[in-house]
């Protein structure tokens, strides 16, 4: 690794080049066969098989205490390039925007995020290629326009899959200092699904409150703070609502990738899925596989300075959710989850995932966390 040092007074920020080196991957077949997904269940380990088999992965994932376990890479069979994956040094430092942080913090609402969990959960689903699932992004888009009606700085749309229903949404606070260029992503997966058959169907009820109404409407919550406070951060920050994780993290996939190829600098990428299931030891999970260790670090820095509740450390396995996309491409990624994986909801991808089982009160960690970190990396120093 090579550190660059720059000063203060608006010359360009500390940067960690950090070279990443990646295992040489196969190049797959590109050429879809007829009903069949390229599914890859570790790296350079691809095959294909139906949407049935591949969801079989996730349900023997889900029995081990453990989420996902695959990417569905069929639309983009090529194994990303390594990267030089650049994080702001600064981050290194620790916590050093507390007078700006703590008033947010007594902003966040833990009965809005109750709320809002409540409705997205009251779709009788938000599979990807459902109505209901279409309607749900439709919903989460004017939460974000609503939030910031009085922001000329903030733009919200959908990013449009061609190959399903569900748009993914994304709500962009644009960065007015000298790091403009460099991009935070705080998101997490939109739809929901029921495996209570051999193929998923989209018209089973799933309602999905933990997963991902949960995380859905922390992500919410921190950007409500944020556009209703007036900040305006050094750094663009980007909020996204991520269709189709469900069934390989094919939503996350499609933006991670783009924004390899559009060369765009995210410097750190925080994922939200399943925050308000506590277990039997509330916290806060770190997980550190797939993730970036320092980034990591700083998160738990953040816990303790800003959340004040206990935290620990976890992994969750390969492609467990849509962290492991931005990872995937080389980018910093983080992710917080609301237990240890053996103590995670089990209710989840049934008709039982729902908002009796939650408390919105741990819920609300996960929302500071986020609004601690969206500020500490999207404040310049």
């Amino acid at each position: 690794m090579a550190m660059s040092n720059g000063s203060s007074g608006g010359q360009a920020a500390r940067i960690l080049v950090v070279s990443l080196t990646l295992a040489a991957l196969p190049a797959y077949a590109s050429a879809p066969r007829d009903g069949l997904r390229l599914i890859e269940t570790a790296p350079g380990q691809a095959s294909w098989m139906t949407e049935g088999e591949a969801l079989e992965i996730s349900r023997a994932r889900h029995a081990e205490g453990k989420c996902g376990g695959y990417f569905d890479i069929t639309d983009d069979p090529a194994p990303p390039a390594p990267r030089a994956l650049e994080i702001p040094i600064e981050i290194y430092d620790g916590p050093a925007n507390e007078e700006t942080v703590r008033p947010l913090l007594a902003e966040v609402s833990a009965d809005r995020i109750r709320a809002s969990v409540d409705r997205l959960s009251s779709f009788h689903t938000r599979h990807y290629q459902s109505e209901g699932g279409a309607q749900a992004a439709a919903w989460i888009r004017d939460q974000f326009i609503a939030a910031s009606a009085h922001r000329s700085d903030i733009t919200v749309e959908f990013f449009e899959h061609p190959s399903w229903r569900q748009p993914s949404v994304v709500a962009r606070i644009a960065g007015v200092g000298r790091n403009a260029s460099e991009v935070i992503v705080i998101g997490g997966h939109e739809d929901s699904i029921n495996h209570s058959g051999w193929n998923a169907d989209p018209a089973a009820h799933a309602p999905g409150a933990d997963d991902n109404a949960s995380g859905t409407s922390a992500i919410l919550e921190i950007f409500r703070v944020l556009a209703e406070s007036g900040y305006r951060p050094d750094r663009t920050i980007q909020f996204m609502t991520y269709a189709a994780e469900e069934v390989g993290l094919r939503g996350s996939q499609a933006i991670a990738a783009q924004y390899k190829q559009q060369n765009v600098n995210v410097v750190a990428a925080m994922q939200f899925d399943m925050t308000m299931y506590p277990g039997q030891n509330p916290g806060i999970t770190l997980i550190t596989d797939y993730t970036n260790p320092e980034l990591t670090r700083f998160a738990a820095q953040l816990v303790d300075t800003y959340v004040g509740v206990p935290w620990r450390e976890d992994k969750c396995g390969y492609a467990c959710s849509d962290h492991a996309s931005w990872h995937r491409q080389g980018y910093a990624a983080v992710f917080p989850f609301e237990a240890p994986n053996a103590d995670m909801n089990r209710a989840i991808h049934t008709t039982r995932d729902t908002l009796a089982l939650l408390n919105h009160q741990h819920g609300s960690h996960f929302a500071k966390l986020g609004l601690a970190m969206a500020v500490e990396i999207g404040t310049a120093r």
